[in-house]
């Protein structure tokens, strides 16, 4: 029964971190045509989002043990599918995908 709540809870830090990743992913990209640095906004971003994410899961992984961090990757992979189709709205059917 305990498997079940500790699966919960990862799965809630698991969408948090996707929102965290794939939101500062998507803030990033939106960005690039008006920065004058655009590398170091890509590398600063990046390693950001990735440190974040990876200390989320460490956590996760830690205190959750393996049916936590089971659920906070099926979180942040539905996290991706979410921030993937938002992103792909915009696109109309001529455009390729």
């Amino acid at each position: 029964m305990i498997d079940i709540w500790l699966a919960a809870a990862g799965l809630l830090a698991g969408l948090a971190l996707g929102t965290v990743f794939f939101g500062g992913l998507w803030l990033t990209t939106r960005r690039l045509g008006h920065s004058r640095k655009v590398f170091m906004l890509v590398l600063g971003s990046f390693a950001g989002r990735s440190i974040i994410s990876l200390v989320g899961l460490w956590l996760v992984v830690r205190f959750a043990g393996f049916s936590g961090i089971i659920g906070a990757l099926l979180g942040f992979v539905a996290m991706q599918i979410v921030f993937l189709r938002l992103s792909m709205k915009g696109i109309g059917p001529g455009c390729p995908k």
